[in-house]
């Protein structure tokens, strides 16, 4: 779940001056910390009156911005007192479990400047434009350890006080993290379409997974930190795999599965023309690629082998399926199979695994190529 917790900006304790006393309150009673929960943060102020013109649109946009899909815990009247009045500023945990929130309102609840909390869904428009693309994505947070991001050209612009602040708060491992592309004119995966795929995935492994639907968000949070392109072909085939009408649709949902392998291949062990331990660890050779950053990130050499069996396995029941010899259910169970497999793999090597740049390279290198073009053909315009 994506969960909004909201404060009236305007409270007259704040003077003004609330981005800081807010996250101190949040963070403050440790319930996010003592949770252990990894989850990234995004923060800021929820601009109705920026996309309303007029009194009436104005209510109209926030009646459906503030109407909760599935859960809700608004402080109606503070809420509505603001209408027209306030500026709401919002904290928004990606990947927080319901029972943590609950935890967390009943604790902000006291203070008068709270408005309550919603979960906000990113497939809906409203709540995309609002409380994803306007807001900055800030921390990532998993028990102690806090990592602060800053975005491509930001590197210089660190706020050491920032970094002081969490520490205050309980985080006893706090650093930086590059944030890349993410969040630029070059990501394209900001749009509704994008994340109803997000939800249908979420949706189709949840039954799967030992805690549900609560695994099911973490798997998409990892896997979009990762790569939100391989995200995509992972997320395709479990969606179209729940339309299979025949052995044919299964086999298909087994090629993207295999694909999606040799794609994640490419990005935790690209291919090298030597051999890796005596292994051809080429293009071709994904499966030993896998295996190669298996042994490279783990000391115990029964649980290389315990995870390597597992990545076998899989192979072998993509496989099968090419045959069209798996039921449906079989298959899917497969990729739900794979999307753990990778979150294990991603939690080898947290840091050299999230590539902040690897799925926006062609639209970067498209948009530098059409900026360097056209001053080209400026410079020769003017001679």
């Amino acid at each position: 779940m994506n969960i909004a917790f909201l404060f009236n900006s305007d409270d007259p304790k704040y003077n003004g001056s609330y981005g800081d006393p807010i996250r101190d309150v949040v963070f403050g009673p440790g319930i996010v910390q003592a949770s252990g929960r990894h989850m990234k943060v995004r923060l800021g102020d929820v601009l109705l009156h920026f996309h309303a013109r007029n009194q009436d649109a104005y209510l109209n946009l926030a009646e459906k911005v503030y109407d909760a899909h599935t859960w809700s815990s608004l402080i109606v009247d503070r809420l509505v007192a603001t209408f027209g009045q306030a500026v709401p500023f919002a904290i928004i945990f990606e990947n927080m479990p319901q029972k943590l929130a609950e935890n967390l309102h009943s604790a902000l609840a006291v203070d008068g400047a709270y408005l309550g909390a919603l979960e906000v869904d990113y497939d809906y428009g409203p709540h995309l434009a609002l409380f994803r693309n306007s807001m900055i994505c800030r921390y990532r947070v998993e028990g102690a350890t806090c990592r602060i991001f800053y975005s491509m050209g930001e590197d210089d612009d660190k706020d050491i006080y920032e970094a002081q602040a969490m520490g205050s708060l309980g985080y006893t491992d706090v650093d930086w993290e590059d944030r890349g592309a993410h969040g630029t004119i070059f990501d394209d995966y900001d749009t509704p379409a994008h994340f109803q795929l997000v939800k249908a995935f979420c949706q189709a492994v949840a039954p799967y997974l030992p805690e549900g639907h609560d695994d099911a968000s973490e798997l998409a949070m990892v896997l979009e930190d990762l790569n939100p392109r391989l995200f995509n072909a992972l997320g395709s085939a479990v969606v179209a795999l729940g339309r299979a009408r025949n052995e044919e649709d299964v086999a298909q949902a087994a090629i993207s599965g295999r694909r999606f392998l040799e794609q994640l291949a490419d990005v935790l062990f690209p291919p090298q023309t030597q051999l890796h331990n005596n292994r051809a660890v080429n293009k071709q050779q994904y499966k030993n690629r896998l295996w190669a950053f298996i042994a490279d990130n783990i000391q115990d050499a029964a649980r290389i082998k315990l995870i390597g069996a597992e990545l076998d396995r899989l192979i072998e029941e993509f496989n099968a399926g090419l045959h069209g010899d798996m039921t449906k259910e079989r298959m899917l169970k497969a990729l739900s199979d794979t999307a753990l497999l990778t979150s294990t793999l991603l939690a080898l090597n947290p840091q050299d695994v999230r590539k902040p740049y690897y799925a926006h390279r062609q639209k970067m290198l498209d948009v530098f190529r059409e900026a360097f073009g056209g001053r080209e053909s400026s410079s020769s315009d003017t001679t």
